[in-house]
């Protein structure tokens, strides 16, 4: 299998996944959710790499690369960049950091990212982190936070909402009906977020444990086993070596 960095480097059809187990939580919700602070404590808490695919879309937009411009254009009209670009930034990303546990987080925006990213990467994400939040809520949300983006104006919002409801929320219903999806309440104030969010990260980590501790018992037993049959084999060998001895001259 090829590295990250094979992945990248290849286009969609035919690339190969990365050679190493990675753990991918994919983070989704409606602009203004609070995705970005809730990443923010989950990477302190449990050590993930945050990749904000809208992130890395406006680095690249203002990089002066030749997808740069059409970037610019699509993320101001509140349509969904191709595929190819978003997947190639983010594995890019992930082969940067060095770690082996990320959240992705607004990506995959559609059932064609989705299935895109599964294909080039090889990996389903461990589960869905649903941020759900009211789109009064999450309208006044973004218009005062006041981060000084051409997409943050009432218009653009309305533009990311509509996407959003006609696109993201099918791959939400997809992974639901695979039981992956994990529901936050997002409406509530940012502490009490994440102690819902603590709860489903805390019980991933005890899953992992449990994982690697049966696979260590089965190491150890296979240990065991190998060690019993060697010693028996050592015994037959001996009795027969005794027994030949007797018939000797």
């Amino acid at each position: 299998m090829g590295t990250i960095v094979d992945a990248a480097n290849k286009e969609v059809n035919g690339s190969s996944p990365p050679d190493k187990k990675l753990t991918v939580v994919f983070v989704l919700g409606g602009p203004g959710s609070g995705k970005g602070t809730q990443c923010a404590n989950i990477v302190q808490h449990f050590g993930y790499t945050h990749l904000s695919a809208g992130d890395l879309l406006r680095a690249e937009q203002n990089s002066g690369s030749d997808n740069g411009e059409m970037i610019k254009t699509m993320i101001k009209d509140g349509q969904i960049v191709p595929s190819e670009v978003t997947i190639k930034l983010l594995l890019r990303a992930m082969e940067e950091s060095g770690n082996d546990k990320f959240l992705i987080d607004g990506f995959p925006r559609n059932e064609e990212n989705r299935a895109a990213f599964e294909s080039v990467t090889g990996i389903e994400p461990e589960f869905v982190l649903f941020f759900d939040c009211p789109e009064e809520e999450m309208e006044k949300r973004v218009l005062n936070r006041n981060q000084g983006r051409a997409d943050d104006n009432i218009e653009s919002i309305r533009k990311r909402f509509k996407v959003y409801t006609q696109s993201s929320l099918p791959v939400i219903e997809y992974y639901d009906s695979k039981g992956k999806v994990r529901k936050i309440d997002a409406s509530k104030p940012v502490e009490e977020v994440f102690v819902a969010v603590k709860e489903v990260f805390t019980s991933l980590d005890e899953k992992v444990k449990q994982h690697r501790d049966v696979f260590g018992r089965c190491c150890c037993l296979k240990t065991l086993l190998i060690i019993a049959l060697d010693s028996s084999v050592g015994i037959i060998c001996s009795s027969f070596t005794f027994v030949d001895s007797l018939f000797q001259p």
